[in-house]
């Protein structure tokens, strides 16, 4: 009878051989595959470029915090030629003479004694609208499952608005029930977002796959534009006084955070003309503006054209 220490021992063998056996044809499996010549997915190794066409929604947090027209008391620009205004600064309601607010108070029709004070937008008054995203994909793949890949990706004009309101009384004498006219307030920033991650694919058929991201990003954030419109004129709060005149900013006003994304998505490969991906993106910022900093979730949808290899080794390199 067979000892059972020797019945462990050759299990064991048994065990190792058959996960060799298994690594071995998976091995032999691509090996296989990259000879056939309409196997282009299998084949997959090496360096591949795709572009980015999207959607980007930033999140409303960061706007309603540092866009609302009062943020100026909380937070500075760190530029000594600028600053963040807010909206009674820069209509001038507290200096004497002020030209700007008696063109305010002409514009709108009212008299002395009938304005009572501004009210700001309340809790997430300010909103982003969704972006347009555009950018360049790089992919580095070690087969047809796992890759790197390196995003640089750039968001510009991406606005938010929201409302506020200048409120008012019936009579001459600033008595009487109240009355409220509402004008815009709105800004305008561009974003620049690099992301490195690691991707794997789960094969649907040869022709379909999910794809899977995780990794991590950097966010850029410039700003471009925070003002108010009341009837048919613009007031910008980036700005400074100087004497009666009002200068922007002079350098860039763009500071970067960082974070971590993942996205899921979906791959449809196609003979010729190259892949399609479609991606859902969730990450999580670290958005800087001025002296303003918060970890905040932003979300995007990404078309993505994966560049087809027969264009040539200058757009795929294979090692």
């Amino acid at each position: 009878m067979m000892h059972w220490n020797n019945i462990k021992t050759t299990l064991l063998l048994f065990f190792f051989a058959l996960a060799g056996m298994s690594i071995t044809v998976q091995a032999q499996d691509w090996d296989d595959w990259d000879d056939l010549d309409d196997a282009y997915v299998p084949a997959r190794k090496g360096i591949e470029f795709a572009l980015n066409f999207g959607v980007y929604q930033g999140n409303h947090k960061a706007a309603n915090a540092f866009y609302n027209g009062y943020a100026g008391e909380v937070y500075d620009l760190g530029d000594n030629t600028a600053s963040l205004m807010t909206i009674e600064q820069r209509l001038g309601l507290n200096a004497s003479n002020s030209q700007v607010w008696s063109q305010v108070m002409n514009s709108i029709g009212l008299e002395a004694g009938e304005f009572k004070y501004i009210e700001y937008p309340g809790l997430y008054g300010m909103r982003y609208s969704p972006g347009t995203l555009m950018g360049l994909q790089t992919l580095l793949f070690f087969n047809p499952e796992s890759a790197l890949v390196l995003h640089v990706d750039a968001i510009n004009g991406l606005k938010s608005e929201g409302g506020w309101n200048i409120v008012s009384s019936d009579v001459d004498t600033g008595q009487g029930s109240e009355r409220r006219t509402t004008y815009g307030i709105f800004s305008e920033e561009n974003r620049f977002q690099l992301s490195l991650g690691y991707r794997s694919a789960a094969y649907i058929t040869d022709e379909v796959s999910w794809v899977f991201e995780l990794g991590g990003s950097l966010l850029a954030t410039q700003l471009e534009k925070n003002y108010v419109r009341i009837v048919n004129s613009s007031y910008q709060l980036l700005t400074a006084q100087v004497g009666n005149q009002f200068t922007g900013p002079t350098s860039s006003l763009t500071a970067t955070g960082y974070g971590a994304y993942a996205a899921l998505g979906i791959e449809l490969f196609f003979a010729e003309g190259g892949n399609l991906m479609l991606t859902v993106r969730g990450s999580r910022d670290q958005v800087k503006m001025g002296s303003y900093e918060a970890n905040l979730m932003h979300g995007a949808l990404y078309l993505t054209w994966v560049i087809p290899p027969q264009l040539g080794n200058f757009v795929r390199a294979k090692f």
